[in-house]
């Protein structure tokens, strides 16, 4: 038994020898960093959380009218959600109210919507000229016109505005068109007129005595282009006068005629951040001819077939002239860099809801015409906040990479 009792004895286990351990792996990239480092980024970052999230990003209220805003919160964020590369590289463009600003109710194109442009800051107004039968240069579109006509003729329940009651007056006189902006464009150019419409009351078809009689329902009035200017050119940064010719009538010695006294009304009100285009080209030579140190622009556009047929679709057709002013349908990354490339400046027009709006601005144009200057201006400054975040962001990747690669 006591042998038994030994043999069932487990024999002593060896010592086993340990094996070497391998030299622990350095660690690399941020967990190589001291903690202090680490920290003081961790700071930053927190920091700039903060700043973003107290910067109040602008609320773009929509704008009245269901062709302008069918799926608000969709439409408006479109506007300033991921900006194209080209906006956020170009210099902000300019924001132009088209004929001021009518959202608190003051008509296109009369003292009181330029006065309310300017109260918004707006720095761009678009200005809509016109020559009267008896030469008077007054502020008024074709488009604007008929409307004011069309009110006038119901105020005095359709007996017109001559003083006779018998309809004989200016008003008697309106056609009709649209308030579409091509269509009604269309009727108002030279040898245009748009389908199904009859043509736009010319403005070269009134005295100044008749303009100056109408009132719109609110008791504004037709301004001269004078008045117009005096009261922006102090406070504009920059003036556009969209010249209106006569339709079909004068031909190029009426064209004559408005360019000479389009270049004197700037001498007269000494507008030097005015600058002159028209549908017209002609026109626009003549006013460079007079005046060549005038900046002058020329319209490309390709939305009508008599467009077309003019050559208005050709870019770079007026090498002399500073700026482009583009159609927003034509406006994309590439046409803005071949008038770049050629040193013109890229006005684009008219753009009205947030589809147009945003590929305007993302094709990187200079300046951007519009009915609805508030909302750009807001969308604007949100895009910029956009771009700001974005640039932040990769020169913070950037700054953290080297480190990374040292380490």
């Amino acid at each position: 038994m006591p042998t038994q009792a030994r043999s069932r004895q487990r024999a002593p286990a060896k010592p086993q020898r340990k094996r070497p351990q391998a030299p622990a792996k350095r660690s690399r990239g941020w967990r190589n960093l001291p903690a202090v480092v680490i920290a003081a980024v961790l700071a930053s970052l927190l920091d700039r959380a903060v700043l973003y999230l107290r910067t109040p990003t602008p609320v773009l209220q929509p704008w009245p009218g269901a062709a302008h805003d069918p799926q608000h919160a969709q439409h408006l964020h479109a506007l300033h959600h991921n900006p194209s590369d080209e906006f956020c590289a170009a210099e902000p463009p300019l924001v132009c109210a088209h004929g001021g600003d009518s959202s608190g109710g003051a008509p296109v194109n009369t003292l009181e919507a330029f006065e309310a442009a300017l109260q918004q800051g707006v720095p761009c107004l678009e200005v809509d000229v016109a020559r009267t039968s008896d030469g008077q240069l007054v502020v008024l579109h074709p488009r604007d016109l008929a409307q004011l006509l069309a009110s006038e003729s119901g105020n005095a329940s359709g007996s017109g505005s001559g003083s006779d009651g018998s309809g004989s007056g200016p008003a008697a006189q309106a056609g009709t068109c649209s308030d579409g902006e091509e269509s009604c464009d269309a009727a108002a150019d030279p040898g245009g007129s748009a389908a199904g419409q009859e043509p736009l009351p010319q403005v070269g078809d009134f005295s100044w005595g008749e303009l100056a009689a109408l009132r719109w329902p609110g008791g504004q009035r037709v301004a001269t282009a004078e008045e117009v200017l005096r009261l922006v050119v102090p406070a504009a940064q920059y003036i556009t006068l969209d010249v209106k010719g006569h339709a079909g009538k004068g031909g190029e010695a009426d064209e004559k005629v408005l360019a000479a006294a389009v270049v004197d009304l700037i001498a007269h009100t000494d507008c030097r951040q005015c600058l002159v285009w028209a549908k017209s080209d002609g026109l626009v030579q003549r006013v460079k001819e007079l005046s060549p140190a005038q900046p002058v622009g020329y319209i490309v556009l390709n939305e009508t077939a008599a467009a077309r047929e003019a050559g208005m679709h050709r870019l770079l057709r007026l090498p002399r002239a500073e700026v482009a002013a583009l159609h927003h349908s034509m406006a994309d990354a590439e046409v803005t860099q071949k008038l770049r490339a050629a040193g013109q400046r890229v006005h684009a027009w008219t753009a009205n809801t947030a589809g147009m709006m945003r590929a305007v601005l993302d094709a990187g144009v200079h300046a951007v015409v519009t009915d609805h200057p508030r909302h750009l201006l807001a969308a604007l400054e949100a895009r910029l906040h956009a771009c700001n975040a974005r640039q932040s962001a990769a020169a913070e990747q950037a700054a953290a990479e080297p480190g990374e690669q040292a380490a």
